[in-house]
């Protein structure tokens, strides 16, 4: 996942918002990491269900959701260093635009989901406040996964062949 660098004759900041207007297109091109995205949630939620019921678990049924956890996260890290690998993150820090796309990634990518799924209304009914609560763990999901594929779009260096860090066209 890369973007091409902007001329160097524009200013700094407009250079800045071309590469994140840029990084944008280039996350939104992956459809097949939103499509992991949509399967990824159901599962989570079903683990999420399963570890509600421990208390009441058969020795087996923990150790399922035990193992399915963590094979979730080693995907989800194997992930992470697959989507970061080719990040540069001494360079990415030693500007402003980096420490600016950072805050913007920490607003966007971990504040604001943390604020959604801490969003609680009382309605009228368990079944309304259940179907608000998925609404809103779905957002903070696809807030969150999107941030972060945005972010190493940015901060991934523009490929020097016209080849991206997957060895794909960029």
């Amino acid at each position: 996942m890369s973007i091409s660098n902007a001329p160097a004759a524009r200013s700094a900041l407009m250079t800045l918002f071309s590469r994140w207007r840029a990084a944008c297109s280039v996350v939104w091109s992956r459809k097949l990491l939103w499509l992991i995205l949509t399967i990824a949630l159901p599962v989570w939620l079903f683990l999420d269900y399963q570890w509600a019921g421990i208390p009441l678990a058969k020795a087996w049924q923990v150790a399922a959701v035990a193992v399915s956890g963590c094979v979730l996260l080693g995907v989800a890290g194997y992930a992470l260093r697959v989507v970061f690998r080719s990040v540069d993150w001494a360079a990415a820090v030693r500007s402003v635009g980096g420490w600016t796309t950072l805050v913007l990634w920490a607003l966007a990518g971990v504040w604001l989901p943390w604020r959604l799924l801490w969003l609680v209304r009382p309605l009228a009914s368990i079944a309304a406040e259940a179907t608000l609560a998925a609404i809103r763990f779905a957002l903070a999901d696809a807030l969150a996964t999107g941030a972060l594929l945005w972010l190493a779009a940015v901060l991934t260096p523009a490929p020097v062949d016209g080849r991206g860090p997957d060895g794909n066209s960029a």
